[in-house]
């Protein structure tokens, strides 16, 4: 599946289509837009998503932002699924403040995901 990068970023950013779930529940948000980091070491959920889904916190961690800052946050499971692929009980960070889903290596190691930059396009392989 081919997924057009985000254009209303400069330069424009690389993204992928989701839907959200917590383990053993029936309620699904999506289709959401996920921006693809592959410098971020775990995946951040705005936490309106959280709360829709009515996840609740399973542990608490710190963790480092981009300027080196170290901050407490909550730490949510979920079940985040492209396409076919569901990848179940995966912790995530909580956001309070953004109103960004950012897929880090938590999650983008378990695909083959091409990054097209010239076509502007990622693209999930089999």
């Amino acid at each position: 599946m081919k997924y057009a990068y985000d254009l209303n970023y400069t330069p424009p950013v690389p993204t992928l289509e989701l839907y959200l779930s917590v383990p053993e529940h029936d309620t699904m948000i999506g289709p959401l837009s996920g921006i693809i980091d592959t410098g971020a070491d775990g995946t951040l959920i705005p936490t309106h998503y959280l709360n829709q889904l009515s996840a609740t916190p399973v542990d608490d961690a710190w963790v480092r932002g981009q300027w080196g800052e170290w901050q407490p946050v909550l730490m949510y499971m979920v079940d985040l699924r492209v396409d076919a692929i569901t990848v179940p009980g995966l912790y995530v960070v909580g956001d309070e403040l953004g109103d960004e889903i950012v897929l880090g290596r938590n999650y983008l190691n378990r695909l083959r995901l091409l990054l097209d930059g010239p076509a502007a396009i990622s693209e999930l392989l089999g």
